[in-house]
């Protein structure tokens, strides 16, 4: 900016400003600068001499009147000594580069020493005042301003935003901000690499689409096209292919950042690795299956055992001969040494399970909570314990359950210890005699009753039996079907509760075209639906002092005969039915 003054040769009408006049008015503007507390200085180059309001001085905290000597209103005594060192050449060649071309305005920054010593920042502008004539600069006018808070302020904020940048770029997580088209403008470090690229202007001013290719690329900017609707996402999984192919997982979060208008002009976006989290879920998931699929097995091959030994030592028995029963017995004892070892394989996979120290884990993270949310944001730590808590729970469940099937194997070792001592003494009492010949069920019928005649009478108990005309004879063990109908007896008369007005057991056995039916009917307690499904598991029992072997024999027993075995109830107190059936 530069004013013309016409020379004192020229043609002047009553609108032209003399100097004197210039200068005059100078005052007025320089009175009202001082009101506005801006310093106000003129500087004549002809004579070398600096110009200045009280506001110039008052502000670098000295005097007006330590410069009223001439020679102290020098141009170096008034500015330049005044200049910190480090911007002085700058200041000085701007200055006088534009007395020689005085274009635009003057406008410069610098700092100038107190009166206290220290240095405050001012902010110069000035413009020329040239002869209309030749075009010389007769002076220059300008203020100065005090910016030093500005600056403050500025480099504040500038060393606020280096810290920032360090931390964001310093942290594992990838951190970004899109503009209002989803393009990215901030991506830290580690988005950089997750992008796969070698530096953040390789991202900047790019959409997913254009940084990921196909589908993933397009997720990712419908995704955002979302969150530029005022709809934030939070800890959603989201895979992704790096540089080298591999498949890799984010737990990503992005949220609408919004303008003072209530605009949302950014997004702001946060995303944490968990493909290790996510490679354990699928180990953990791999080790059920195949724990699952191994006490599958071994329950397989536990009932296909003893099934193939009980028929062995049918067989053997039937034949009566002790030699093989024994060896028999032999073989099912080494099958339980067989079951321990998979009981050991069971708990040391069991062993490997990290769960205390999931455990332990997840409370020390619920106890340093506040200061993980302290350094990495309440979210993420949120996000750290949930994670923790829940891998420790599926840990604690595939424990439990590894826990239950060894318990339940451990039973049916128990339970098989329970048929070899029952084999043994069927084997000591038969020796090598015993061999299925032709049994009459109404013989056994009859036997039976006799044995109980004394239980039924003390209890009060009345015992019906009808037997309609037909053949009731197989090939079978005589003892052994015995033991079938005397424990279907005694269930029915413990079954009948002792202060019922009406004691009653019923024993129907009647023919049929391909085989015949023995009926029992009691009015005892009875049963519902769920405990009739587990009448015939291995252990179950509804006595005090049962061993649950009861029934799952008898069944056992009777399909050894080629027959069928059945008990039925209508319900609680309704009494019960149990059927069973021969081929003829």
């Amino acid at each position: 900016m530069s004013f013309e003054i016409k020379s004192e040769t020229q043609d002047m009408d009553e609108s032209d400003i003399q100097l004197d006049d210039l200068r005059d008015l100078n005052k007025k503007y320089r009175l009202l600068l001082a009101s506005s507390n801006t310093g106000a200085w003129e500087y004549f180059p002809k004579e070398n001499q600096f110009d200045c309001n009280d506001v110039y001085f008052s502000m670098l905290g000295r005097d007006i009147n330590d410069f009223t000597d001439p020679d102290s209103k020098k141009l170096d005594n008034v500015w330049t000594e005044l200049i910190h060192p480090g911007d002085k050449t700058e200041v000085s060649s701007r200055f006088f580069d534009y007395l020689v071309n005085p274009v635009g305005m003057f406008e410069c920054f610098f700092r100038m020493k107190h009166g206290n010593g220290e240095w405050i920042w001012i902010c110069s502008r000035g413009g020329a005042i040239k002869d209309g004539k030749t075009g010389k600069v007769l002076s220059m006018i300008g203020t100065h301003i005090d910016i030093t808070h500005q600056k403050q302020a500025e480099e504040e904020i500038q060393r606020e935003r280096i810290l920032l940048r360090t931390l964001i770029d310093n942290l594992p997580d990838t951190i970004y901000v899109k503009d209002a088209q989803a393009r990215k403008i901030i991506a830290n470090k580690a988005d950089v690499a997750c992008i796969g690229l070698s530096s953040e202007a390789e991202a900047t001013g790019k959409t997913d689409v254009e940084l990921f290719p196909g589908e993933i690329g397009q997720r990712g900017y419908d995704n955002d096209m979302e969150v530029l609707s005022g709809k934030p996402q939070l800890n959603k999984e989201e895979f992704f292919f790096d540089s080298n192919g591999c498949e890799r997982w984010l737990s990503t979060s992005k949220v609408p950042v919004y303008d003072k208008f209530g605009k949302i002009d950014r997004i702001l976006g946060i995303g944490h690795d968990i493909t290790e989290r996510k490679k354990s879920e699928e180990a953990l998931r791999k080790l059920n299956d195949e724990l699952n699929a191994q006490s599958q097995e071994l329950k397989a091959l536990n009932e296909q055992l003893i099934q193939q030994k009980e028929q062995e030592l049918e067989k053997a028995i039937a034949q009566g001969k002790f030699e093989i029963a024994s060896e028999v017995l032999h073989d099912i004892g080494n099958a339980l040494v067989g079951f321990g070892s998979h009981l050991t394989r069971i708990n040391r996979a069991n062993e490997h399970n990290s769960l205390e120290s999931l455990k332990n884990l997840n409370v020390f993270l619920k106890g340093q909570q506040v200061l993980i949310s302290n350094a990495i944001g309440a979210d993420k730590a949120n996000a750290l314990v949930a994670i923790t808590e829940s891998i420790s729970k599926t840990q604690g469940d595939n424990h439990k359950e590894i826990g239950i099937s060894v318990g339940e194997l451990l039973h049916i070792v128990s339970h098989i210890q329970e048929i070899l001592n029952i084999q043994r003494q069927l084997v000591r009492s038969h020796g090598s005699t015993h061999e299925r010949k032709p049994v009459n069920i109404v013989d056994i019928l009859d036997n039976c009753r006799s044995m109980l005649l004394a239980s039924l009478e003390k209890k009060g108990v009345k015992l019906s039996i009808s037997i309609k005309a037909g053949n009731y004879v197989i090939k079978g063990d005589h003892t052994k079907l015995m033991q079938v109908i005397l424990n279907v007896m005694k269930n029915s008369l413990e079954a009948i509760d002792m202060e019922s007005e009406s004691k009653q057991i019923t024993i129907s056995l009647e023919p049929a075209k391909k085989y015949f039916e023995l009926k029992f009917v009691d009015n005892g307690h009875g049963f519902d639906c769920e405990t009739s499904k587990k009448f015939f598991q291995r252990g179950f029992t509804t006595k005090k002092s049962g061993t649950g072997l009861g029934l799952y024999n008898c069944r056992s027993i009777v399909e050894s005969h080629a027959g069928t075995f059945d008990i039925a109830s209508k319900g609680p107190g309704l009494g019960a039915v149990t059927t069973i059936k021969f081929k003829i």
